[in-house]
């Protein structure tokens, strides 16, 4: 999407048709950490009468000015309870309450998560744990690798190829023989290299990788997500807080997906089994991708030709953002993992980027007899840093007569949904972060909500130990370090890698392919790292 006019007549359409039109493809909910259920399940799959207030819980009158009220809004819905520990609810500076006060459930007496990985302690069953979910720097993701050249698992995320295999070198980066341009015993492929990205990797297996055609923010559903409190139930206060106008964002990332002028990438790393069917351990690589051919109409066609953007991969080579995984009969899952996770140029909003923290990855890994062909009803779920959020520009900016024109620019995405605003007949928040990401209890903001030409706006922060920062800039303090449960939905088919394109994008993934055809410079790979 490429103007506001166009955003403008989409907001319009959702008003008179429905906040989705597509079949959502239900999930069954990881038994991992999952975000909190908010007590309120839109249907997006229902007719929206354009010509009353869409009800999120209080009326709001569509044709005139929010009532600011008290100027300063703690939000959330209003709450006459008194909080407390055991009571099923998660209150500020909670980390979880799963509706008792007993220890060695997975939340203790005291309303804070026990043992799990990334909190600093080993466990039993554990490896290491140094506090939190990210590959490669000396404890895996998932706390069962120490990630040292010798323990017998192959640490792809430290660019080891091979750990006690006979023909292994000693320091697990390289397979004696392979590169010889023979496929000798052990070996899926043999294409006289050990460059990355060329279709035969540098363990001499396969290289294999799929295209994403779809993108969306899933509905919120009980099924479609992570279960970070472990009441069964997966949870999503992103899509909770944008209510039916999940829809008008989900214009802005699937336009350019579906149509293969950005090109999002998940890439197998050690790929033991060819048709993906059995891999005890893997990596799945989210990277952005070029077009080989100087086609854009077949980006999403089965087998196009592509490369992988230098921007999105180490100075290994290897993807800046993988998720640990296992796939066991088909099924895949992955994660937990603490990623960089680039969604590409979507238009209005610019180049998209954010951390998704204890990220997952879920599917169905559909193969031919000899390959992989797509990852069916996947999903990709996780926290959202409200840090990360407070770097987007209010969209509502972008929306003539969306409720507050191009004073909206000065203010931010977070501000958006944790202060509040209604866009023509949509209610967008407030919603506080649902997600304890550092450990010290649940945060939250206090915020101005938007209307009557104001933007909304952040007025303090309550850090999770009680500790409040006054002022905007407290959005970006470090200790403001907790998220808003998201779940995305994604659709792929399967592409023929035909090496590294240079030149374009940074190593953050934040240079992103959009709509243009690169001038793609090979790289070679080189021997792996």
């Amino acid at each position: 999407m490429r103007n506001p006019t166009r955003l403008a007549a989409v907001l319009l359409a959702l008003g008179a048709t429905t906040a989705c039109g597509s079949t959502v493809v239900s999930v069954q909910a990881d038994a991992g950490p999952t975000p909190i259920d908010n007590g309120l399940i839109v249907d997006a799959g229902q007719p929206i009468d354009a010509g009353q207030p869409v009800d999120l819980g209080a009326p709001i009158d569509a044709g005139q000015p929010v009532d600011l009220g008290t100027p300063i809004v703690d939000l959330g819905r209003p709450d006459t309870r008194v909080p407390r520990c055991g009571d099923g609810i998660l209150d500020p500076m909670e980390s979880c309450d799963d509706g008792n006060n007993v220890s060695g459930d997975r939340c203790s007496a005291t309303c804070r998560f026990e043992a799990r990985c990334g909190d600093g302690r080993t466990d039993m069953g554990e490896a290491c744990d140094d506090g939190n979910n990210t590959s490669g720097d000396g404890c895996r993701s998932d706390c069962l690798s120490n990630e040292t050249c010798g323990n017998r698992i192959v640490d792809t995320a430290r660019g080891e190829v091979c750990d006690g295999m006979t023909n292994c070198a000693a320091d697990c980066r390289s397979v004696l023989m392979c590169g010889n341009g023979r496929t000798d015993p052990g070996e899926q492929c043999d294409d006289g290299n050990t460059s990355r990205w060329d279709g035969c990797g540098p363990d001499c297996r396969l290289e294999q990788a799929v295209v994403l055609n779809r993108l969306s923010i899933a509905p919120e559903s009980p099924t479609i997500g992570c279960d970070f409190s472990g009441d069964g139930r997966a949870d999503n206060a992103f899509t909770h807080a944008l209510g039916p106008a999940y829809g008008v964002l989900n214009s802005f990332l699937t336009s350019n997906v579906s149509n293969g002028q950005v090109l999002l990438q998940l890439a197998f790393l050690n790929l033991t089994d060819p048709r993906g069917q059995n891999l005890p351990d893997t990596r799945v690589g989210w990277v952005l991708g070029s077009d080989a051919n100087m086609d854009v109409t077949d980006n999403a066609t089965p087998g196009n030709p592509q490369f992988v953007q230098r921007g999105s991969l180490q100075a290994s080579l290897l993807p800046i953002a993988s998720f640990q995984s296992v796939v066991r009969g088909g099924v895949l899952t992955g994660g937990p993992e603490d990623i960089l996770l680039p969604l590409g140029n979507t238009g209005g909003l610019g180049s998209l980027q954010f951390n998704l923290k204890r990220g997952r990855i879920s599917g169905t890994v559909v193969a031919n007899d000899t390959r992989i062909t797509e990852i069916r009803n996947g999903v990709l779920c996780g926290a959202i840093q409200g840090r990360d959020l407070a770097n987007i520009r209010n969209p509502a900016g972008l929306i003539p007569g969306g409720g507050g024109g191009g004073m909206m620019n000065n203010s931010t995405f977070l501000e958006l949904i944790v202060g509040g605003q209604t866009l023509l007949i949509f209610r967008i928040g407030p919603q506080q972060p649902d997600i304890d990401v550092d450990g010290d209890g649940l945060e939250r903001y206090e915020a101005r909500m938007g209307g009557g030409g104001l933007p909304p706006r952040i007025e303090a922060c309550i850090d999770g130990d009680g500790t409040r920062i006054e002022g905007r800039e407290c959005a970006m303090d470090p200790r403001m370090a907790d998220g808003f449960s998201a779940a995305f939905q994604v659709g792929s088919t399967w592409i023929n890698l035909r090496g590294v394109a240079g030149g374009v994008g940074t190593g953050g993934g934040g240079g992103f392919v959009d709509g243009g055809v690169p001038t793609p410079t090979p790289v070679d790979a080189g021997r792996a790292p």
